[in-house]
């Protein structure tokens, strides 16, 4: 792409190089009123159209470049934003995670002591039957 970009510039640059030629106009009035004309046209070198392609070609690329960086900064600066985010969800997944380990903790802890409470009263109302039948 930069190689076909580039020869692209070089014949615009050719092209317009070569139209552009200078002329030099003087007019001068002859004895018998009359006028002449006379024009000078001056086309450039090639080392002259070579230096102006050369220079174009040079401007296009140093633009090319920095448009490229900008748009590698932009890259860069979306990642660091993606990242960001991407560990800001993580944060608050394990966050979440411990919050449900805790909760689940409690209910089973719950469960536990009820558990044990419901055997205590079995045990004491078992107690309490057997008293209650050698009387």
């Amino acid at each position: 792409m930069t190689t076909s970009f580039k020869t692209l510039l070089a014949a615009a640059t050719l092209s317009l190089s070569l139209g552009a030629c200078s002329t030099e106009t003087d007019t001068t009035k002859n004895a018998d009123g009359s006028t002449t004309t006379t024009t000078e046209v001056t086309t450039p070198s090639s080392e002259q159209v070579g230096d102006k392609m050369e220079a174009a070609g040079d401007k296009a690329e140093a633009k090319m470049e920095a448009a490229g960086d900008k748009m590698e900064a932009a890259a860069d600066k979306a990642g660091d934003k993606m990242d960001a985010a991407a560990d800001k969800a993580k944060a608050n997944a394990q966050e979440a995670g411990a919050k449900m380990d805790a909760k689940m903790d409690a209910a089973g802890n719950k469960m536990d002591a009820m558990g044990d409470a419901a055997a205590k009263s079995a045990r004491e109302t078992k107690e309490n039957m057997k008293a209650a039948a050698k009387q």
